[in-house]
């Protein structure tokens, strides 16, 4: 009887996150609603962020983030930055390949 219990209970354990995405929701919204420096400004400190926790706990970064990031870089004019986040996201989901080649030559990045 004990046994089938802790089978059961152990079933019913919580496994960790795959992805975090923190509040990146909430920022982004604001930002798509007002655009301007600060809501720009607070959704690119949620994904800095977002990197941060993800690497500190070994989980993976959502896909689309580093793109994100990418194209907030390229609105700063940090094209080396954009590069390599275009890469991040490239490199962590296969899926976004096209994508990311698409817009690292769009935007000239491409080597």
């Amino acid at each position: 009887m004990g046994l089938g219990i802790l089978i059961v209970l152990g079933g019913c354990a919580v496994s960790p996150p795959y992805v975090y995405y923190g509040n990146t929701s909430h920022n982004y919204y604001r930002y798509v609603k007002k655009r301007d420096a600060n809501s720009l400004e607070q959704y690119k400190k949620s994904l800095e962020y977002v990197f941060d926790y993800s690497e500190k706990k070994g989980i993976k970064v959502p896909p689309g983030l580093y793109c994100d990031y990418a194209l907030i870089m390229l609105t700063l004019d940090h094209n080396d930055l954009a590069k390599e986040y275009f890469q991040k996201e490239k490199d962590n989901w296969n899926e976004s390949q096209p994508l990311m080649d698409f817009l690292l030559q769009r935007y000239h990045l491409k080597e």
